[in-house]
């Protein structure tokens, strides 16, 4: 048998983690080669590093402190089929970014040492003899994969901008969806590619850090895997001098259309080289079954061969709802997506998908609207999005109509009408709609500074506000589209994401306001065209607490016909799961009951497994998809037939972390005094009382000012529930009412408090 030969992997500083490494390698029965004994002068090391690992039988990693060149190889290891070997030294203090904030590593898992004794130990005994598995399958409708930064800014915009541009589906991580990135969610999205885009962030962007390592991994994957790779870093740091030669420098977002471009010609290659044969597969039933993706976004093509039509969808189908209310990981991204896919596909439908960046509309308010007081801050800001969307009707008609009215002599003149006017002045129309948005605040910006400079608390008047806001003739453009819209059959106005992106430091008024304004201008633009016998429907996607303090400062509250997307009932999550494992062509029985012991065992812990998962998945889709999509790939990762004991517990701990760190990005959205206080109840009894938990905020130093608002959030957000006659009930459990709720607590009066059991790993709270 032939004997194995690994390399290790590790960060020059501190040293001592070298001296560690160095001291058992040489005491090891296994050859393990470091890249201190690589022949390296003459050379970058990473080119030295990158042919040890292409002729080693394994690679060792230590991530006792991550950076760049580590992380990297460890994904070009993965990529290249090598099985790996993770160690973390416990002496060592975790500097930013930690193995908590990035989310990898956690869920490859490593193994903890201390001194040398301990890895000469793991070295002889521990290394993985299997790799980690890798799709063959290319997903050829979406084919390129994102790395999104946690900021929209105008570089980042640009680069998704340009991809569209490119005419190429994408799919992508995004930190604000999901908070950590799972190894074995980046290992599958990275195969199912043909191209892959990685930005990194200069050291002076906020989060680079934890950004950068994920890109690094990422990067590395696509490398071992050769996928056509653009990786584009924001100004001259901080990619280490040996990956240089890997990276496309962009000063300016003008600098991103030609890496792009030359990216977009690699994957029509990687698209030419693809035949598209494919051998049989020894898959196992779990290795082959898709479940599809924990986001809605990153499944645009798929959704509808397993979309659940609930109640909710069919009212927004029929136009019956304005506003679509639920909380993260609801589902509210999947209406959009289906209501806009089968709307839009109908011949003589104008539907808008707008999905205003929150950084652009945060950029605006501060670049403008602070300066003026709160009546014109009103009015300008609904004259804002009533042009905004008289444009974008506009734009979406030119865009549709582009072929059909050279051949319907119906439409050809009133087309080139229309093209006319919305190009006058030069309008610019380059680029997807949240860069066209940018450009009209820069313009506005431009103006308002131009005349009023750096005054506050300005009113402006009607012709003041026209001259800032509009390029066109806003009366024309608007009777216009009417006129060509009653040629055509429904407008759709869809807004989703809007309250995506906005500061974690909590809600503020003016926020509160641009929500309004903008159901105000829609309102107004359905008037119009009504009047000119145009249907127009809107629907407007907002997240339940955004919703809430909405209603809280709206006076004629109830107006909009609201429907509230969120879960109660267990059976509805197991059809959700259901419909997803058949749209894998399965034969025979389709029954739940029948398919799921297939995937999972049937009972965990002395209860039904599916009931035990939902139950800690906090009713939402997503959550569940992610914590069924853990144990499965621990499952895969260990080649069990199906998910068993072990993999439950090992998914539940990644998913739990990821849990602690969603809910809580959740609550400082909506309340900024409240800054990682979940962590408060570390090792905390899994069962308090209201005082106890007061003590608990109170030993985390928040202030006492704060405790009853943050004791309802925890109650909100289902991260407590009531023990009721020994049984724990959460917010679901009550229909989401806040108001029943506490109706019951008055009544019971000295109630316990149950810490929901979905949070105990990360928390390291014993199961009672």
């Amino acid at each position: 048998m032939e004997k194995k030969q690994g390399f290790y992997a590790y960060s020059s500083d501190p040293t001592e983690i070298g001296q560690t490494i160095e001291q058992a390698v040489n005491s090891t029965d296994v050859a393990v080669e470091t890249w201190r004994a690589l022949n390296i002068p003459g050379h970058f090391i990473s080119e030295k590093v990158l042919e040890a690992i292409d002729n080693c039988s394994f690679l060792a990693a230590d991530i006792s402190v991550l950076n760049f060149n580590v992380t990297y190889e460890i994904g070009y290891a993965i990529g290249k089929g090598k099985p790996i070997f993770l160690t973390k030294n416990k002496s060592i203090k975790e500097i930013v970014p930690t193995i908590r904030e990035v989310g990898i590593f956690d869920t490859l898992g490593y193994q903890e040492y201390q001194n040398s004794s301990d890895l000469v130990n793991f070295l002889n005994y521990s290394i993985p003899n299997e790799p980690l598995r890798l799709t063959s399958k290319i997903n050829r409708k979406s084919p390129v994969y994102l790395l999104e930064c946690m900021h929209k800014t105008d570089w980042a915009s640009r680069i998704v901008s340009r991809i569209k541009k490119a005419r190429y589906l994408f799919r992508s991580f995004d930190p604000n969806e999901q908070p950590r990135l799972s190894a074995n969610d980046a290992i599958d999205q990275v195969a199912e590619s043909h191209g892959i885009v990685v930005p990194l962030l200069s050291t002076k962007a906020v989060g680079y850090e934890v950004h950068n390592i994920r890109g690094a991994f990422i990067a590395g994957l696509a490398d071992g895997m050769s996928k056509a790779l653009c990786i584009l870093q924001h100004d001259d740091d901080p990619v280490p001098l040996d990956y240089r030669d890997f990276i496309s420098t962009a000063y300016h977002p003008d600098d991103v259309n030609e890496h792009i471009a030359n990216f977009a010609g690699e994957v029509a290659e990687a698209f030419q080289q693809d035949v598209g044969i494919t051998e049989p597969s020894q898959d196992t039933f779990l290795q082959s079954v898709d479940l599809g993706s924990t986001s809605a976004e990153n499944e645009m093509r798929t959704l509808e061969n397993y979309y659940l039509k609930t109640d909710q969808f069919l009212k927004s189908l029929r136009g019956e709802a304005n506003i679509v209310v639920g909380r993260k990981g609801s589902g509210k991204s999947a209406i959009f997506l289906q209501v806009r896919d089968r709307e839009r596909n109908k011949k003589g439908n104008i539907v808008l998908d707008l999905k205003p960046d929150g950084y652009k509309l945060i950029k605006f308010k501060e670049l403008i609207l602070s300066f003026l007081e709160e009546g014109t801050f009103q009015h300008t800001i609904m004259a804002f999005w009533e042009y905004v969307l008289l444009l974008e009707i506009c734009y979406k008609i030119l865009e549709k109509d582009r072929e059909q009215h050279k051949h319907d002599h119906t439409l050809y003149d009133p087309y080139r009408a229309l093209a006319e006017l919305y190009h006058a002045d030069g309008y610019e129309t380059e680029g997807d709609f949240s860069e066209r948005m940018s450009s009209l605040m820069e313009k506005i910006s431009t103006e308002y500074r131009s005349i009023h400079g750096e005054k506050t608390n300005v009113r402006l008047d009607v012709s003041n506000l026209t001259e800032m806001l509009y390029c066109h003739d806003v009366k024309s453009l608007s009777n216009q589209i009417i006129e060509y819209m009653s040629r055509k059959e429904v407008c759709w106005l869809l807004f989703d994401n809007i309250d995506k992106g906005w500061p974690t430091s909590g809600l503020e008024h003016e926020d509160l306001l641009i929500i309004r304004a903008l159901i105000d201008a829609t309102k107004k633009i359905e008037r119009q065209f009504e009047k000119g016998s145009v249907t127009v429907n809107t629907i407007l996607f907002l997240r339940n607490d955004v919703y809430e303090l909405l209603v809280k400062e709206t006076s004629d509250r109830g107006k909009e016909a609201s429907v509230l997307l969120d879960w109660t009932d267990p059976d509805l999550l197991r059809e959700l799961v259901r419909l997803r494992i058949i749209s894998n062509n399965i034969n025979g029985d389709n029954s739940f009951e029948s398919l799921w012991p297939k995937i999972c065992i049937s009972h965990y812990a002395g209860e039904e497994s599916s009931q035990y998962l939902i139950e800690r998945s906090l009713m939402r889709p997503r959550f569940l998809l992610n914590l069924i999509s853990q144990c499965k790939s621990f499952a895969v990762n260990l080649n069990h037939d199906r998910v068993l004991k072990e993999d439950i517990e090992k998914g539940l701990t990644a998913y739990s972390t990821d849990l602690l760190t969603d809910i809580g990005y959740e609550i400082h959205d909506v309340e900024n005094n409240v800054d990682d206080v979940l962590y408060a109840f570390i090792g905390s009894n899994s069962v308090v009382t209201k005082d106890e938990i007061f003590a608990i905020l109170g030993e985390f130093n928040v202030s006492n000012q704060f405790f009853e608002k943050i004791f309802e959030l925890l109650l909100w957000y289902g991260f407590i529930g009531l023990r009721i006659n020994g049984e724990t009930k959460y917010i679901y459990d009550f229909n989401y009412s806040m108001q029943l709720m506490a109706g019951i607590i008055k009544k019971k009066g000295n109630i316990e408090y149950a810490i929901n059991p979905a949070f105990w790993p990360a928390l390291m709270i014993e199961q009672p």
